[in-house]
């Protein structure tokens, strides 16, 4: 049995939509991004869709499914910093951070620190833009809570993170990579290939199939089909050369800004 983390958010809808919840060498178990972030690196889990960022925090004990990621180049839609003010006229004021993300957290304060010289005061809030306004200058939101904000179109400026990294470094942007303990290679390895082998799968038929896909979205969350078929064009599921270099900057400019520990180091498995 490999315990895995499942995403109930719309972007990872063709990672799951056709992976059998009910094969005898899985169990899934739902949260959000921090949630599996954090199960994973206690045990509570074997594999996930982590944060980017929870890779890089743990990339001695972890490795990368090859092929599966939440990527883009530019424009991403759902990961979003709501401002009363231009990011420029932050430094001093406080951003209120959700508290379901790690990737976006810390590409936010690379943004406004490295890119933006500003440095305002950060808090950590559940994600809800009214409440946060309430106690902040700007919000980030991600995934179907900031796609909710956005729709109900907020008298406020919105600034989309991959857009404004792929401004400023000109590299793809990766959200979540699949990880999984190290550990696991020696003691599950053919269950581990097999379940590589259904996620590749599945990610397949529903890139395959991606207006059944958009027609789920529409029911969960509202907005008009073209507004999905454009979210979904954004985004890129594999893990290829380019998505693995916009990678590396992003962890690398995490140790240089000293919000990880050590300079990660990408380890893949299994090799293809």
């Amino acid at each position: 049995m490999i315990r895995i983390g499942h995403n109930p958010n719309t972007n990872m809808l063709p990672m799951f939509y056709f992976l059998s919840r009910e094969h005898p060498l899985l169990e899934s178990i739902t949260a959000e991004p921090t949630g599996h972030n954090a199960m994973l690196a206690d045990g509570r889990i074997d594999m996930a869709p982590i944060s980017a960022f929870s890779y890089g925090e743990h990339w001695q004990d972890y490795a990368i499914l090859p092929n599966l990621s939440v990527s883009t180049k530019g424009r991403v839609g759902s990961i979003l910093l709501f401002s009363k003010v231009p990011l420029k006229d932050l430094d001093g004021l406080t951003v209120a951070l959700t508290d379901t993300s790690a990737t976006s957290v810390n590409l936010t304060k690379i943004l406004l620190h490295h890119y933006y010289g500003v440095t305002p005061h950060y808090v950590t809030m559940p994600s809800d833009l009214q409440s946060m306004f309430v106690k902040a200058d700007a919000a980030l939101l991600i995934a179907d809570a900031a796609i909710q904000a956005a729709l109900n179109n907020p008298d406020c400026y919105i600034y989309d993170l991959g857009e404004e990294w792929l401004h400023h470094t000109g590299c793809s942007m990766t959200y979540a990579v699949w990880a999984f303990p190290k550990r696991l290679i020696s003691e599950q390895e053919e269950e581990l290939k097999i379940v590589h082998r259904l996620l590749l799968t599945a990610k397949a038929k529903a890139l395959c199939h991606m207006e059944d896909i958009v027609m789920t979205c529409q029911t969960m969350l509202g907005g008009s089909l073209d507004f999905w078929r454009d979210y979904f064009n954004q985004f890129k599921y594999g893990l290829d050369q380019t998505l693995i270099s916009g990678l590396k900057k992003y962890l690398d400019l995490c140790f240089e800004l000293n919000l990880l520990p050590s300079r990660p180091i990408f380890e893949f498995w299994p090799e293809e």
